[in-house]
């Protein structure tokens, strides 16, 4: 199957975007595809030769009811509304509404008869940021958020009415800013709920058990995340994978903060010992990406407990940094 991206570029400041390859699009009118809902949205904009270089162009430039096409996918997404300048040359998560730029988003081609292209949306990527969306698993938990409305009515009834509208401003199969607006009221509700948050898999992440990493949390700022990232710290299968890649590379399990090796002094058992932490920040989790075993550290029980004894939780190398410079450490070299 063939695929596109398609990229912001600065243009007297404001920006467009090119599509790579170049003769991917041109001359197709675009339709988007979000397949977990079932439907199709004709995103009225079209491959276009601008000064000898691939362009997306709005079929109605002039018409701020309809949206480009990155911007249209972001609302269906339910994600904030990315900008179209970068101004600051920074980015902060979670995203909030023209605070970012999406630097390129990628697209598989499901078909395309030389006057129409069928776009599924794939990923997007953040300008300064090493982050960004799998958008794919983004609309299946959406479409699973939507199948759930019936239980988060009776837990969450007003962020439960906020997804309904979404839901029917998306499957009205109209490039509109009502897709925008009804996104906005989805994230302000979950913002309300939750803080703030890039998330999508609402339902799935509600049922989650709460975590001890919960109680140092004021209010409800940060729960969501945090319990996520609880979560994805005690995935067994993922962690089994993050020791076997671990001790690949460096044939022993040791605490990456500290140096302590727990099978130099218990044996066997003491293998067990050494936990897995999730490295990247909790403000700055994406719900919807996958988390690989190159995303957990490991790290002792007692290094574990300081990592997270305090907001803002420190990183795995600021406390490897501490104890190096104190001397309280097992390493040798």
């Amino acid at each position: 199957m063939a695929k596109c991206v398609v990229r912001w570029r600065p243009s007297g400041g404001r920006g467009e975007y090119e599509v790579v390859p170049g003769h991917a699009l041109v001359d197709r009118r675009v339709v988007v595809r979000v397949a977990p809902l079932g439907i199709d949205i004709p995103a009225e904009v079209s491959g276009k030769i601008s000064q000898g270089k691939p362009r997306l162009r709005k079929d109605q430039p002039n018409d701020r009811s309809k949206l480009h096409l990155t911007p249209l996918v972001m609302a269906v997404a339910c994600l904030p509304d990315p900008a179209r300048e970068d101004k600051s040359g920074t980015v902060h998560w979670p995203l909030t509404d023209k605070s970012f730029i999406v630097s390129e988003m990628e697209f598989d081609i499901l078909d395309d008869n030389g006057t129409v292209a069928i776009l599924a949306p794939l990923s997007a990527r953040v300008l300064h940021s090493d982050r960004g969306f799998d958008l794919k698993k983004r609309l299946e938990n959406i479409a699973a958020d939507i199948a759930a409305l019936p239980r988060l009515a009776s837990a969450k009834p007003a962020l439960a009415a906020a997804i309904e509208a979404h839901r029917d401003a998306v499957m009205s199969g109209v490039n509109s800013d009502a897709i925008r607006q009804a996104a906005d009221e989805v994230i302000a509700e979950e913002t309300a709920e939750f803080g703030e948050t890039n998330a999508a898999a609402i339902s799935t992440i509600m049922e989650l058990p709460p975590t001890p990493l919960e109680e140092d949390i004021k209010g409800k700022e940060g729960r969501f995340l945090t319990r996520l990232h609880s979560y994805r710290e005690r995935d067994r299968s993922l962690i089994k994978k993050a020791k076997a890649a671990f001790k690949a590379k460096h044939k022993r399990l040791y605490c990456e903060c500290c140096g302590f090796e727990p099978t130099k002094f218990y044996g066997a058992r003491g293998e067990d010992r050494i936990q897995a932490h999730h490295r990247t920040p909790v403000e700055e989790l994406v719900p919807d990406s996958e988390t690989t075993a190159e995303d957990l550290a490991m790290v002792c029980p007692n290094c574990h407990d300081i990592i997270h004894a305090k907001r803002p939780w420190i990183s795995v190398e600021e406390l490897h940094e501490h104890l190096l410079s104190t001397g309280n450490h097992y390493f040798t070299t």
